[in-house]
């Protein structure tokens, strides 16, 4: 049984995968995130091995995303642990209350966790001679022809030009893609409504340019002598 889609039973479900492997002194220091689908923080473990919108939830493939690296070294020590505790006896449930139920959330398998993916183009094509006595070995094109003229005969020969490895894929790499997608377009709706409600104050009026002021011997020298002045100088 998977993860329940029951707001009500998921903290239960949770606490029974954490406290199968996980301390619970060592819980608080784990990677966490906040899942809008519940409103409430997760440890990443349980959305990584136990929850069904694993592979649907942007949330989850955002952070995944961030925290490749740290979320797949969670994975692979809570699978190391689940091996070690094979044939072991359970631990007594410290709860008496719910020590006869049994357990409700199981993790995904591992296979459906894991896929294999390119880590590099060979530059040049290697191959991979198969003997007689079913012996595998991987040599280059020059060896390849070396033995076919000495008269070495291969039982088969395979051509590799990528080189492989095993990886978790905890969400496809689509499904981020269309997580990154839809983010981009949240957050440019989200900045057009706010410039929409505050809106561009107008610019200020350019500041008049004040006359510049005129020297004051050159006004007495063009102002017209008063009347009184005129008469005295005719007398």
């Amino acid at each position: 049984m998977r993860f329940t889609r029951k707001c009500a039973l998921h903290a239960w479900h949770a606490h029974g995968i954490l406290t199968l492997i996980v301390p619970v002194e060592s819980q608080a220091m784990r990677l966490k995130l906040y899942c809008n689908r519940y409103g409430h923080f997760k440890d990443a473990l349980v959305c990584s091995v136990n929850c069904v919108y694993r592979t649907r939830c942007n949330d989850f493939a955002l952070f995944y995303d961030e925290r490749r690296a740290e979320v797949d070294a969670l994975v692979s020590e809570y699978y190391d642990a689940r091996r070690s505790q094979e044939g072991q006896k359970p631990r007594p449930a410290a709860d008496t209350e719910t020590a006869h139920l049994p357990p409700v959330a199981r993790p995904e398998e591992l296979r459906k966790l894991i896929r294999l993916e390119v880590l590099r183009e060979m530059a040049e094509a290697l191959y991979i001679w198969i003997d007689k006595e079913d012996r595998a070995e991987l040599l280059e094109t020059n060896e390849v022809l070396k033995r076919a003229e000495r008269g070495q005969k291969a039982k088969n020969i395979y051509r590799v030009s990528q080189e492989m490895e095993l990886r978790y894929q905890l969400v496809p790499r689509k499904r981020i893609d269309k997580a990154k997608r839809t983010a981009a377009v949240e957050a440019e709706r989200a900045e057009a409504r706010r410039t929409r409600r505050t809106p561009s104050r107008p610019a200020p009026p350019a500041p008049v340019p004040f006359p510049a002021p005129v020297a004051a011997d050159e006004d007495e020298r063009q102002a017209p002598a008063p009347r009184r002045a005129r008469a005295r100088a005719g007398r």
